[in-house]
């Protein structure tokens, strides 16, 4: 597995050839946080893509489903072979959530965490 690499802005890297790119266990993690953050029916080629983040946040009683939405992206990306410890919580409009990974190319677990406020204020 291959992806291109993000700078501290989640901007994507170029004009570095190959090291613009993340490969292996690394690569499996950034997959999950960019699918992650994205916006469902944002982009033109890929509408059913991402999570509804403004309905999602924008009603109450959603957490269930959001903890769905975010399982679902997470568990599509190449190379994840399980995922467990997954704990979530929302302050308001605010939505954290952190797991771990089980990833086929190596036997280290990936931590990954998220905060919506991330995408939502950035």
């Amino acid at each position: 597995m291959r992806v291109r690499n993000v700078d501290s802005n989640n901007d994507w890297l170029f004009g570095h050839g190959t090291s613009d790119y993340v490969t292996e266990a690394y690569a499996v993690a950034l997959d999950i946080k960019l699918k992650i953050q994205e916006w469902y029916r944002d982009c033109f080629f890929a509408e059913q893509n991402g999570i509804d983040w403004k309905m999602r946040l924008g009603a109450h009683n959603q957490k269930e489903l959001l903890d769905s939405d975010l399982l679902r992206v997470a568990n599509s990306v190449e190379g994840v072979v399980s995922i467990f410890g997954f704990n979530s919580y929302v302050d308001g409009r605010r939505y954290r959530a952190s797991f771990k990974v089980y990833q086929a190319y190596s036997t280290d677990v990936l931590p990954i965490s998220f905060d919506s406020g991330e995408i939502l204020n950035g």
